[in-house]
C-alpha cells in the first residue's frame, strides 16, 4: 500500500482528493495542489473539480481548458476521451462554443482508437458530457451509434444502457432507437421499462 501511494497514480489519487477538499475554501491552495499532480489523468480531474465547485469564478473556464490540456497530453485515445468528460461536461454548461471545439477534437482523437470496445467506451463519455447541449449531443451521437453497431458482449450492453439512460432525459427518440438496435439484455432491462412508459415516441 505504501509503495502504491508513492506511485504517480497513488499521488494523483491523494492530490485529487486534497484538491476537492480545498476547492470550496481556498482556491489558490487547491490550484497549487492540482497543478502539482504529475499524472495527467488525476490533474485533469482535480482542475475540473475546482471549476465545478467555483462556477462563478472568472478563471473557471481557464481551469477547464487547463484540465483538457492535461487530458490531451495522454497517449491513449480512450483515456483522453474518458477523462476529458470531466471538464467537458462543465464546459458544455458554461460555454457551448468552446465545448464544441473540444467535442470535435475529442471525436478526432477517439477515431484513432483501433480497439472497438475502447472506442465505444471513449465515445460514450463524449456523448454523456455533451448530452445537455442539443447541437453537441447530435454531433457526438452518430459516431457513438455507428461504433455500437460494431460491438457486442456484456460490456457493450452495459455502455449502451448508460448512454440510453442519459439520453432518456434529453432525447427519448434517440434513447429508444439505441435500445431498439440491440437485443434485450439484463443490462438494459430497467431503461427499456422506463422508456416504455414515456409518452414521447
Amino acid at each position: 500500500m505504501a509503495q502504491w501511494r508513492e506511485s504517480p497514480e497513488g499521488k494523483g489519487v491523494v492530490g485529487r482528493a486534497r484538491t476537492h477538499e480545498l476547492a470550496s475554501v481556498d482556491v489558490s491552495a487547491a490550484l497549487a495542489v492540482a497543478r502539482s499532480i504529475d499524472h495527467p489523468w488525476y490533474r485533469c480531474q482535480a482542475l475540473s473539480s475546482i471549476a465545478e465547485v467555483n462556477p462563478a469564478h472568472p478563471q473557471a473556464e481557464r481551469w477547464l481548458i487547463e484540465a483538457l490540456d492535461a487530458a490531451y497530453s495522454q497517449s491513449e485515445p480512450n483515456r483522453v476521451a474518458l477523462v476529458s468528460s470531466w471538464p467537458l461536461r462543465v464546459l458544455v454548461r458554461r460555454n457551448a462554443s468552446v465545448a464544441s471545439v473540444n467535442v470535435e477534437r475529442l471525436l478526432g482523437v477517439i477515431s484513432q482508437e483501433s480497439h472497438g470496445l475502447r472506442r465505444l467506451h471513449g465515445l460514450h463519455a463524449i456523448v454523456i458530457a455533451a448530452a445537455p447541449e442539443p447541437g453537441l449531443r447530435e454531433r457526438a451521437w452518430e459516431p457513438f451509434f455507428n461504433a455500437a453497431g460494431k460491438c457486442a458482449g456484456w460490456r457493450t450492453e452495459r455502455i449502451i444502457d448508460v448512454v440510453a439512460s442519459v439520453l432518456a432525459d434529453y432525447d427519448v427518440e434517440k434513447a429508444k432507437l439505441l435500445l431498439e438496435s440491440r437485443p434485450p439484455t439484463r443490462f438494459t432491462r430497467s431503461t427499456r421499462a422506463r422508456l416504455s412508459m414515456s409518452p414521447a415516441g
